[in-house]
């Protein structure tokens, strides 16, 4: 499991990618304790030369994880690096653009069973002593994603990976949001200070962009000031020319995209 991604800076946030065995759904999903399978690469916005590996495994009466924060040299909330991480039968690794920084042996990840989806979330964590105390005045924040690949495991068959171990099955460039391979989360969970919506996820020149902000906006209304005017208009025309800065309400029609017709709709809507 590969990404290329810029995560969030500052005190309070998380950036992640990782996968999880999706649960809930399951006729058993009230013994959840006993279906916890997890594998993480996280970024905390506190932290500017360090990234924490974990994973999480079932047990009775509460799961439990088994991680460690490595120096990585750099800071991860200012360029893009590329992630990675092995899961196979007798151990999971993880890599640091193409370098192995980390390890656990299958004593540790035997009980990693299940199947696991692909997830990357952007949030506002509780736990201070982990993240720092988050301020709400630092909203909006952002996480960069520039592509996500998937190898296939297969053993003495591959090309890619320890041992050439991995054949890849599908890479997605965030060129636009395929809504075959990924879903938009719309909820929250224990300890997240942030309600997931579809409205702080945008993708613009290549890239997916996960925001934290405060999303009592107005869709349309680009500078906030509860007025969708003209000014609205340069400032969305100067994302599609000149800017990476992503504000959400400019994709006034809700398409995970900001272009043209977001213009076209917004100058309709004041005339």
């Amino acid at each position: 499991f590969e990404v290329k991604m810029q995560s969030a800076q500052g005190n309070g946030y998380v950036s992640s990618f990782f996968t999880y065995h999706d649960h809930w759904g399951e006729s058993n999903s009230n013994n959840w304790n006993l279906l916890t399978n997890e594998i993480d690469i996280e970024m905390t916005g506190n932290q500017n030369s360090s990234i924490q590996f974990t994973t999480h495994h079932p047990g009775e009466p509460n799961p439990w994880s088994y991680g460690e924060i490595i120096n990585v040299g750099f800071n991860p909330h200012s360029d893009f690096h590329i992630y990675a991480f092995e899961w196979t039968p007798s151990n999971i690794k993880w890599f640091v653009d193409g370098v192995e920084v980390y390890s656990q042996n299958q004593d540790i990840v035997d009980d990693l069973i299940h199947p696991q989806k692909i997830m990357m979330n952007l949030w506002s964590a509780i736990w201070e002593d982990w993240v720092g105390i988050w301020n709400s005045s630092t909203m909006p924040v952002t996480s960069y994603y520039d592509f996500v690949k998937y190898y296939e495991y297969t053993p003495g068959d591959g090309n890619y990976g320890s041992n050439n171990n991995f054949t890849l099955s599908w890479i997605d460039y965030f060129d636009m949001f395929d809504n075959q391979r990924w879903e938009e989360a719309t909820h929250g969970f224990y300890g997240n200070n942030c309600q997931f919506n579809p409205l702080n996820v945008m993708f613009h020149n290549g890239k997916m962009i996960l925001i934290v902000s405060d999303i009592n906006y107005i869709l349309g209304d680009v500078n906030s000031d509860l007025a969708i005017d003209v000014v609205d208009i340069i400032a969305i025309i100067d994302i599609l020319l000149y800017s990476n800065y992503i504000i959400n309400t400019a994709d006034y029609n809700q398409d995970n995209s900001i272009d043209i017709v977001d213009i076209v709709q917004i100058i309709s809507l004041i005339l």
